[in-house]
């Protein structure tokens, strides 16, 4: 039997209560389940000249176009090794332009790796900045094809670079430069360069969404996918469908936060689903379950805040709405289950997202017993992801406390409520230390929890 598309979907930050006991949950750290960046579909080994690599002193390094999100720097690299023969290809660059090519690979690939360890941003985008400068000067000596599109792969990662540090603008700078370098290569109907070009948009429209410009990432994220497409129609065997169900999904985000209809949204995130069931199904990739309930996590997020903003005419229509939202979630879960059990440690950290997010709505139509059943797995079975300290996770399990301490509430456990609010202030204190104490969201969550505790008397 084939997986099945679920067509139906709901959740984020909306105000919940157990009598006289609310709590809102801090908008700005609701967080869609599909994560923010993802890769782009260039063969690094190609355009960052892994052929040049290939006698460079054992420093040949492939780079994958691996479907999977985030930029990963390159492994294995002795880094003094790399130093050592830059100084050498420099030594020879000054006489001889031939070792060019290769010499701008090295001054990226040190740059990617510096990047990694989160070094200066200044020297990483120095050294990228003398690897463009090489490639500019082979170009301007013939157009040739393969410089052409490796100056592409510069721009791009140099993209990636700054994106990564959050320095947007300078981002959108990058990414645009490496549309305009393989333009040509895209108008004479070069497969491979529409490929491309499709996924530095799809980066791209990421970044004007998260910079606020709105109609400029609807406008390229529709050219994103629409360049996918062309790919897919003349032939050129890539994973177009994979990247259009990225597309789609960050379509859905940016159409939720314009605020546009549910229908809109929804119709994005189904488009999504169903091209990741036919890829899942066509190719086998088994793993695209963990980004398939992600994707119905995410519905289910925004289905669920669009119920609770909306005026029903009895709290028995809105329930139904909400029983459909966590039979959705129930499946998502299922598919993430799946993942965790075959050793997918990334799905953990969906499951202690999805967990906190069935608990909660659970809690709106008052199924305690339920709740506190995903909420004490969130608890208790996630609690190294914490260990990090980072600030998301950290702020998440405050609120899963809070979640938790309501849900005892509603069972009449004033004494485990109060428990819970104690552990969950305890984390939002370690927050706003390391915070300064300048961090409204922790600071509203504070205050949330002490009202709660003054009510509990």
């Amino acid at each position: 039997m084939g997986l099945a598309f679920f067509p139906f979907g709901g959740y984020n930050g909306t105000l919940w209560r157990v009598g006289n006991y609310c709590l809102q949950p801090v908008a700005e750290y609701n967080m869609l389940f599909t994560p923010e960046l993802v890769s782009l579909p260039f063969d690094w080994n190609t355009l960052l000249f892994g052929a040049g690599l290939a006698g460079a002193a054992g420093l040949a390094t492939v780079f994958s176009h691996a479907p999977q999100e985030g930029h990963e720097s390159p492994e294995g690299i002795d880094l003094e090794a790399l130093k050592n023969r830059v100084a050498e290809l420099e030594s020879i660059s000054a006489r001889s332009l031939e070792q060019n090519e290769e010499l701008a690979a090295m001054y990226a690939i040190w740059a990617t790796v510096l990047g990694g360890e989160g070094e200066e941003l200044e020297e990483i985008s120095a050294l990228f900045g003398k690897a463009e400068a090489l490639l500019k000067t082979m170009l301007s000596q013939g157009d040739d094809t393969e410089t052409r599109r490796q100056l592409a792969g510069l721009s791009l990662a140099w993209g990636i670079a700054l994106n990564e540090y959050d320095e947007l603008e300078l981002a959108v700078d990058r990414y645009q430069k490496a549309i305009d370098v393989l333009k040509p290569l895209d108008d004479s109907g070069d497969g491979e360069a529409k490929y491309e070009t499709a996924g530095i948009k799809l980066n791209l429209g990421i970044v004007y969404r998260e910079l606020g410009e709105y109609e400029k990432a609807r406008t390229t994220l529709d050219e994103a996918f629409l360049a996918y497409r062309a790919v897919e129609k003349i032939g050129v065997i890539f994973d177009t469908r994979f990247y259009m169900a990225k597309v789609s999904i960050q379509q859905g985000n940016l159409l939720y936060e314009m605020g546009e209809t549910l229908d809109k949204v929804v119709d994005a995130y189904n488009r999504a689903m169903r091209m990741y069931v036919e890829v899942i199904e066509d190719e086998g990739r088994t793993e695209l379950e963990r980004d398939l309930a992600n994707v119905l996590m995410d519905r289910c997020m925004v289905t669920y805040e669009d119920c609770m903003d909306q005026k029903f005419d009895s709290d028995e229509a809105r329930d139904a709405v909400i029983e459909n939202v966590l039979l959705d979630i129930s499946r998502g879960l299922e598919l993430l289950e799946k993942q965790c059990n075959e050793g997918n440690e990334a799905a953990r950290f969906d499951m202690f997202h999805g967990l906190t997010l069935h608990g909660r709505v659970l809690c709106t139509v008052a199924k305690y017993t339920e709740a506190q059943a995903s909420l004490d797995r969130v608890i208790n079975e996630f609690a190294d992801l914490c260990e990090g300290e980072d600030d998301v996770f950290l702020m998440q399990m405050a609120m899963a406390y809070a979640d938790r301490a309501v849900v005892h509430l509603g069972l009449g456990n004033q004494d485990l409520s109060r428990q819970d609010c104690q552990k969950g202030s305890e984390l939002i204190d370690k927050l706003l230390q390391e915070a300064d104490g300048d961090d409204e969201a922790i600071q509203e969550l504070k205050q949330q929890f002490q009202t709660l505790v003054d009510q509990l008397g």
